[in-house]
């Protein structure tokens, strides 16, 4: 399962001179018409010839390039049970091939750069974030993580705790049931405590941004109050699930509760930083005032929305971004080497030095394109 830990290491890998990465990312969700019958090889090689047509190759460049793109044929003709969507990135020449498969959806595109092209990737760690679920009632529980549309189970059922039941006559029948529903009442109340203690050692082992607790209402209800104050203010839904849901409904539903969650946390998000840079609190709006402040190192949250990029420039000498593409850098007077997409860049610089990235979708888009489609919190 990709982890934010995989993209750390793309994005550490250094830039070798001549030796440039063909980076993929393919569309092959069987679920949509265009990709029947395997027909995402074919947009592969339209893609490839595309991107071949827009460089300015030499001869030893366009041999390079060439190798790179067969390998991931090849790859690709024995590419079996295809998920929604694949991602790959090669260097022949350095013997480098890294490929992941995805269970959400992916958007078509080719590049041949430096370094690995991993924008899409930062775009799909932030659409997704990783949930945790607890599925139980007073007697049995289950135990999920879900990340990019895939379901992990960590425990099986919890064991049954069993209850023996008396059967008796006379006045000492009501004081017996009382007796067996106290201690079914205990028993349940230990069994949803070891569920609290098990999520807890759960979450610190996948750091999940998010909690569901789903089945019973009764359990969920009892669970919420045990689990400790950090988890609990993880939660952000209740849902009524038998204990014995199969993975899909569950998926299905979980999937429901992240979208939801996750078009209003960006339009509050997006409401947040207006109003801050609008006070003069610490956020900035805008391209260029954003990379003033990345220069400063001032940046917390990169905020942006969908599908927006910007050519620029970025310094030889000291690697400050600028708007500009021909213009020595105003910081050091180095020479500027145009870049395609300035946002890869400030997001990955964001990234590393331990910032946050957020790209917004919906309303939240259309309401910060009304203020330069950027933006960042600031640490000061």
């Amino acid at each position: 399962m990709f982890s934010k830990r995989d993209l750390e290491s793309l994005m550490q890998r250094e830039a070798k001179p001549g030796s440039p990465v063909l980076s993929v990312y393919l569309d092959t969700d069987q679920s949509k018409a265009i990709n029947v019958n395997r027909a995402f090889e074919v947009v592969l090689k339209n893609l490839l010839r595309n991107a071949e047509q827009r460089q300015p190759f030499d001869k030893q460049q366009r041999k390079e390039f060439q190798d790179d793109a067969g390998r991931v044929q090849a790859f690709l003709e024995n590419y079996r049970e295809p998920k929604r969507g694949l991602v790959i990135f090669c260097d022949e020449s350095d013997d480098f091939f890294w490929v992941n498969e995805f269970g959400v959806n992916v958007r078509n595109g080719v590049w041949w750069r430096d370094t690995p092209y991993v924008r899409p990737l930062l775009e799909i760690l932030d659409e997704h974030e990783r949930y945790g679920v607890v599925l139980t009632d007073r007697r049995h529980a289950r135990l999920f993580t879900i990340f990019l549309r895939e379901v992990e189970e960590h425990r099986e059922a919890f064991a049954p705790m069993d209850v023996t039941h008396i059967k008796t006559t006379g006045t000492d029948h009501m004081r017996s049931q009382m007796n067996i529903q106290r201690k079914a009442d205990e028993h349940a109340h230990q069994h949803l405590k070891r569920v609290a203690d098990k999520m807890s050692r759960l979450a610190s082992l996948h750091e999940f941004d998010r909690l569901i607790l789903a089945g019973t209402v009764e359990a969920t209800s009892e669970l919420h109050g045990l689990l400790p104050k950090a988890l609990r203010a993880r939660v952000i839904r209740k849902i009524p699930l038998p204990v014995d849901a199969n993975e899909a409904t569950m998926l299905e539903e979980t999937l429901k509760i992240e979208a939801e969650n996750e078009r209003k946390r960006e339009e509050d998000l997006v409401e947040e930083l207006i109003t801050a840079a609008r006070k003069r609190q610490p956020a900035v709006l805008g391209l260029y005032e954003t990379l003033l402040a990345l220069q400063e190192q001032r940046v917390w949250q990169l905020v942006y929305v969908d599908g927006f990029s910007a050519r620029g420039s970025e310094c030889t000498n000291c690697e400050a971004l600028s708007t500009k593409e021909s213009e020595p850098c105003v910081y050091c007077g180095g020479a500027p080497r145009v870049v395609d997409d300035l946002i890869e860049l400030a997001a990955a610089r964001v990234l590393d030095m331990q910032g946050k990235v957020e790209q917004v979708q919906g309303p939240a888009a259309a309401r910060l394109k009304e203020v330069g489609n950027i933006g960042a919190l600031l640490r000061f």
